[in-house]
């Protein structure tokens, strides 16, 4: 199911609290990246009325290599991030969560060659998790429960 599909079976009323949502994460290049994509698919939920934020979502991501550094080996990057949506006034923790997602990044034999290779890895991940945490954002918003 794709998220333009989502729409057809969701009340518009319902995903308005995307635009509601204050997004905060951890300081890493990363986390930004994940942070501002969120922020831009759900900008068309932002109205007159989205000013106040009542719903907080805290992002911390966290990132580990695998493999060696000095050998020129298959090197596995994972990233996992753990979200919870609080609402603001009554400080309620509404969905709290975690998952995680693997990259494998090939044997190089330059140092510098290896760094970019592992950021491109990172920004790719960042990436990946942006959009998993969009459909489970709007899956949240969809749900029909009164907040």
């Amino acid at each position: 199911m794709s998220c333009s599909s989502l729409n057809n079976y969701t009340d518009d009323q319902r995903l308005k609290k995307l635009g509601l949502l204050e997004i905060k994460s951890n300081n890493s290049y990363v986390s930004k990246l994940i942070e501002d994509n969120i922020k831009n698919a759900f900008e068309i939920y932002n109205t007159e009325n989205s000013g106040e934020k009542k719903y907080t979502v805290i992002l911390t991501v966290n990132d580990s290599i695998e493999g060696s550094i000095l050998a020129n080996s298959i090197r596995k990057i994972e990233m996992s991030i753990n979200y919870k949506i609080i609402e603001k006034n009554s400080n309620i923790i509404l969905l709290k969560d975690s998952f995680s997602r693997n990259s494998l990044v090939g044997p190089i034999n330059s140092l510098f060659s290896r760094d970019q290779s592992e950021i491109n890895a990172r920004k790719r991940l960042g990436i990946s998790i942006s959009n998993d945490m969009i459909v489970r954002l709007i899956e949240w918003a969809s749900f029909d429960m009164e907040t």
